[in-house]
């Protein structure tokens, strides 16, 4: 794989002794790998057109809007609101207070790996708090609890908005610094995403099954999988009817005259808001064609890191009477 090393001189991340001018860089003391800052330190700010750094936690007002594309949150959401609010996001370390009602990941089974062999919380989990990255967390291996070993090279040599096809065991090699996982990477992190500029997610017409382990939805089940199991359908393959919404699902498979089939109404472009993923992620898709590129995956409703509606939602499920924009996929709902 091709690295693009970031640019700029060492001291935009790194000080050699943490002091200068006489004055401590970081009064917290020195960070690991001489960082000026910690993963928080570093990704907490306000967005705006052209930032270099994405800004996961975002403190000051967040134009969120109705569902976090027109104002200046990125395509994870942001931490802002579970720092609060415990049912808004990932509660994670540094950011928010440990969870009040869970100890493990809702739907933790312990029993599906990433590419590097390892597995979140080491297959077991019990109270112990999200980190941004390691063993109990998200991004780099979880072969260790380390987050700064976890994604050891990840900021030097990731591709940073490129299509990541074939995903290696490096957390460099990863989408997003996700172990295995594929998908095209927007520059802006969709800061400003319309139907050409978006993330690509990878997804696979399987539901449940996971014959492939590079998709979006793959990496969300190693933590929830009780959620992705086709046993939690009425039908052994995943189909409907349904009892739990279905992930790695094609709405290409519907009839022809079905509502799913006018997602995007007239040319169906592909709608940033509700994404659906695509076995494809060597390009962004500008339209979808209902052949392996309108597949349901847990990003088309939820936020990775957080949002301003009830369990991380891209929008107001729980808090509209007409079930918000459900009805992007579902239209005939409208």
């Amino acid at each position: 794989m091709t690295h693009a090393k970031v640019t700029g001189p060492c001291s935009n991340c790194h000080t050699m002794h943490n002091s200068q001018n006489n004055s401590l860089v970081n009064s917290s003391g020195p960070n690991h790998s001489l960082l000026l800052n910690d993963c928080v330190g570093c990704h907490t700010g306000a967005n705006t057109e052209g930032n270099s750094t994405p800004f996961v936690h975002n403190t000051g007002t967040v134009d969120y809007n109705t569902s976090g594309i027109e104002g200046d949150t990125l395509a994870g959401g942001t931490f802002k609101y579970v720092a609060t609010s415990d049912y808004k996001g990932h509660n994670v370390e540094g950011i928010a207070n440990p969870d009040l009602t869970l100890s493990a990941p809702p739907g933790f089974d312990g029993g599906r790996q990433a590419a590097d062999a390892t597995t979140p919380g080491g297959g077991l989990w019990s109270n112990q708090q999200i980190t941004c990255a390691g063993t109990y967390g998200c991004h780099g291996s979880h072969a260790t609890s380390d987050p700064y070993q976890a994604i050891s090279g990840g900021h030097h040599k990731n591709s940073q908005g490129t299509a990541i096809t074939a995903p290696g065991t490096a957390p460099e090699d990863g989408y997003r610094l996700l172990v295995g996982i594929a998908g095209y990477e927007d520059p802006e992190w969709e800061f400003t995403p319309t139907a050409a500029l978006h993330n690509q997610y990878k997804g696979v017409d399987d539901a449940g099954q996971y014959s492939d382990t590079s998709t979006i939805s793959y990496f969300c089940s190693q933590c929830h999988g009780q959620y992705h199991n086709p046993s939690a359908n009425l039908s052994t393959g995943g189909g409907s009817p349904w009892l739990r919404h279905p992930t790695d699902y094609d709405m290409g498979n519907t009839d022809l005259d079905s509502e799913y089939r006018n997602y995007g109404d007239i040319g169906n472009p592909y709608l940033p808001a509700t994404p659906v993923a695509s076995a494809s992620v060597a390009s962004v898709k500008s339209t979808v064609t209902f052949a392996d590129d309108t597949i349901v995956n847990c990003l088309s409703c939820h936020r990775a890191h957080g949002s301003n509606y009830y369990k991380a939602m891209r929008w107001g499920y729980a808090e509209s009477n007409d079930g918000g924009l459900c009805s992007n996929c579902h239209t005939s709902k409208d």
